[in-house]
């Protein structure tokens, strides 16, 4: 079974923070487990490239940020219900399509980056699994979709974020995505060019990721 080895990204710890924590409260929609911001990880963004135009950028950011209570509880159906608003209507959907960061919350103090979690893993599998539209959503300029599908695809955690991928789960992982983005698409109607400018910046995020 063919494998490749890629970093999941560093996670931020409290030093770098106070910064993003008045961006998402002043110039984003939060949508946090609790009203609580303290002890965030959230992912840097991806410095290995330069972003290309074909990657869309994010103007209505949003942060959809899993608490370590809601981890520790293995309570997906939390988070699954904060998600619900995102399809409710057209309008809603299209303006935070590629917009969404995925923050996990609780963890400044573990050593171990977030793909190095157990407990991070199972749940961010699951959430791949049960809501197959975050492709449509997640934003492709920071590490949002390689934490993911890291602990999605990878077969072996070596520690320090670095990640043992297995090329067949990633495939799996991709078709699932591709087919989640269809189903938004098809539902709304919205326009064919969007749909392969989206799917393109999704490949190129994998590609610069090593995992495409």
């Amino acid at each position: 079974m063919p494998t490749a080895l890629c970093d999941a990204g560093r996670s931020h710890k409290l030093d770098g923070l106070l910064g993003f924590r008045r961006a998402a409260i002043a110039g984003s929609i939060v949508i946090p487990a609790t009203s609580a911001f303290g002890g965030l990880s959230e992912n840097h963004l991806m410095t290995s490239a330069p972003r290309l135009d074909l990657r869309p950028g994010v103007s209505e950011p949003v942060v959809l940020m899993i608490s370590r209570r809601e981890v520790e509880g293995a309570d997906l159906a939390s988070v699954l219900s904060r998600l619900k608003v995102f399809l409710a209507t057209r309008e809603d959907a299209w303006r935070y399509r590629g917009q969404m960061t995925l923050v996990v919350d609780g963890y400044n103090n573990d050593p171990r980056e977030l793909v190095d979690i157990p407990e991070v893993r199972a749940l961010l599998r699951r959430l791949e699994a049960e809501w197959p539209y975050w492709a449509f959503f997640f934003n492709q300029v920071d590490d949002s979709i390689k934490l993911l599908l890291s602990c999605v695809a990878g077969c072996r955690f070596l520690g320090n974020g670095a990640v043992e991928m297995d090329a067949d789960l990633v495939a799996g992982a991709m078709a699932r995505a591709f087919s989640g983005m269809n189903v938004v698409f098809d539902r709304f109607d919205f326009p064919e060019d969007e749909l392969e400018l989206m799917s393109r910046g999704f490949v190129e995020v994998l590609q610069q990721a090593g995992m495409g």
